[in-house]
C-alpha cells in the first residue's frame, strides 16, 4: 500500500486546507476592505440581500450536491448523470429564483440588482454542481484552484468597480463581485465550455426521485442552518438595524467563518471517504476516519481558539476599525468560536444519519433549532444586543449535537 493511499485522510486534507486557507484569508481580507470603501450600513444593506441568496442558494443545491456525494460514485455512465444533474440544477433554479425575486423585491431591490441576483444565483447552482463531482471523485485540486478563483473575484471585482465606475451604487457592486465570482469559477471547471439544458418538469430520469428523497430534507438543513448564515440576520436587522447586522455579521465571519472555512476540509474529504467506505461495508475503516477527524477537528481548534483570543483586540479594534464598540464586540468571540466548533462536531457526526438515509429526521433537528433561534432572537435580542445572538448560537448549537448524537444512537448500527 502506497503512503499517498494509506494516509489518503491526511493527504487530501492537507490539500483542501492550503487552499481553504488562502479563500478564507481572502474573505477575511474583504470584511474590512468593503466596510471602508463602500460604508458599513451599505455593508449591511448588502449582508441583508446576500443572506438571503446564500439561503436560496444552499437550499437550491442542497439536494442536488447530497445526491451527487451519496450516489454518483455509483452510475458508470458519468456522461447520463451529469445529464441529469444539469438538468435537475436547471429546475431547481426555476422554482428558487421566484423566491429570491418576492423577496428581495420586500426588501426595495432595483431592476438592477434583481438582474444581478437572479444571474448569480443561475451560475452559482451549477458552479456548486459541477465543484461538487470534484468533490466526490477525491479530486482535491481541481476543487480547491476553483474556490480560490471564486473568492478572488469575490473581492476584485467589487473594489475595481469602486474606483472605475464609481457612480455603480455600493449594493450592485458588491452583487456584481458574486455574480462574476460564480460565472468565472464555473467557466473554468467546465474548460470554457457550458452546455444548458432546457427545462423538463416531467422528464423521466433514472436518478431525481432517488436524489429528492435523499436530498430534500438536507436542502432544507442546508437553507436554515447557521453554516450558512441564518434567521438571526433577520432578527438583528429588524431589531437593531443595518449598522449593529453589519458589525455582527464582521465578527460572526472571522471567528465562525474562519473556523468552519478552515474545517470544510474534514468534510469535503471525510464524506466522500465514509461514504465509500460505508457502500464497501468497510465499517473498521469507516469508524477510523471519523475518530481520526474528531482529533484533527479538536486540536485545530484548540489552536484556532488561542489565536483569536490572543489578537481579539486587534480583530475589532484596528482591523475592522469598531473601536468604538470593541468592548461588546470582543465578548461575541468566546460563543461564536465554540458555537462553530460545536456545529462541525455535529456536522461530522451526522454524516451517520445521512449514510443510513435518514436525512429527514437530520432536517427536523434543524427545524426544531431554527423555532429555537427565532422565539428565542425575538424575546432577548432586542433588549440585550449582538451578546443574546451570540450565545443563542451557541446553545442552539449545543442542542442541535445532542439531537445528532441521540437519532446516531437510535439508527446507525455498526
Amino acid at each position: 500500500m502506497s503512503l499517498k493511499t494509506k494516509y489518503k485522510l491526511e493527504f487530501n486534507f492537507i490539500i483542501y486546507l492550503i487552499g481553504k486557507v488562502i479563500s478564507a484569508g481572502v474573505m477575511i481580507a474583504s470584511i474590512p476592505l468593503f466596510i471602508r470603501y463602500f460604508g458599513v450600513k451599505e455593508y449591511g444593506d448588502f449582508i441583508l440581500f446576500y443572506t438571503t441568496f446564500l439561503m436560496l442558494y444552499a437550499g437550491s443545491t442542497g439536494w442536488v450536491v447530497q445526491g451527487i456525494l451519496r450516489f454518483y460514485t455509483l452510475e458508470s455512465n458519468k456522461e447520463k448523470i451529469r445529464n441529469e444533474i444539469n438538468q435537475m440544477i436547471l429546475n431547481s433554479f426555476v422554482f428558487s429564483v421566484i423566491i429570491l425575486l418576492a423577496v428581495f423585491t420586500y426588501y426595495d431591490a432595483d431592476i438592477t440588482l434583481l438582474i444581478i441576483a437572479v444571474c448569480s444565483l443561475f451560475f452559482s447552482l451549477f458552479y456548486t454542481s459541477k465543484i461538487t463531482i470534484e468533490q466526490a471523485l477525491l479530486k482535491s485540486k481541481n476543487y480547491i484552484i476553483a474556490d480560490i478563483i471564486r473568492v478572488l473575484i469575490f473581492l476584485t471585482i467589487p473594489l475595481s468597480i469602486k474606483f472605475i465606475l464609481p457612480s455603480v451604487s455600493a449594493i450592485n457592486a458588491l452583487f456584481l463581485g458574486v455574480l462574476f465570482s460564480y460565472l468565472l469559477s464555473v467557466l473554468w471547471l467546465s474548460k470554457f465550455k457550458i452546455t444548458f439544458p432546457s427545462i423538463r418538469f416531467r422528464g423521466k430520469t433514472r436518478w431525481r426521485k432517488i436524489f429528492l428523497k435523499y436530498g430534500l430534507p438536507l436542502s432544507l438543513w442546508m437553507m436554515f442552518s447557521p453554516t450558512t448564515n441564518g434567521v438571526d440576520r433577520y432578527i438583528i436587522e429588524y431589531s437593531l438595524g443595518t449598522i449593529m447586522l453589519a458589525k455582527y455579521t464582521a465578527v460572526f465571519d472571522i471567528v465562525f467563518k474562519v473556523f468552519s472555512s478552515i474545517a470544510i476540509p474534514f468534510n469535503n474529504i471525510v464524506q466522500p471517504m465514509l461514504i465509500q467506505n460505508y457502500n464497501e461495508k468497510n465499517y473498521t475503516e469507516y469508524k477510523k476516519t471519523v475518530n481520526k477527524a474528531l482529533v484533527y477537528l479538536t486540536l485545530i481548534f484548540l489552536l484556532f481558539i488561542s489565536g483569536v483570543i490572543l489578537l481579539q483586540d486587534f480583530i475589532i479594534c484596528r482591523y475592522l476599525g469598531f473601536c468604538e464598540q470593541s468592548l461588546l464586540l470582543s465578548k461575541l468571540i468566546i460563543p461564536l468560536a465554540f458555537s462553530s466548533y460545536i456545529w462541525q462536531i455535529a456536522i461530522l457526526l451526522q454524516k451517520n444519519m445521512e449514510v443510513s438515509n435518514k436525512t429527514f429526521e437530520i432536517t427536523i433537528y434543524m427545524l426544531i433549532v431554527v423555532v429555537i433561534i427565532v422565539l428565542l432572537g425575538i424575546i432577548f435580542v432586542p433588549s440585550y444586543g449582538l451578546l443574546a445572538s451570540a450565545y443563542i448560537s451557541l446553545f442552539t448549537a449545543s442542542v442541535y449535537l445532542l439531537l445528532v448524537i441521540y437519532g446516531t444512537k437510535k439508527h446507525f448500527k455498526l
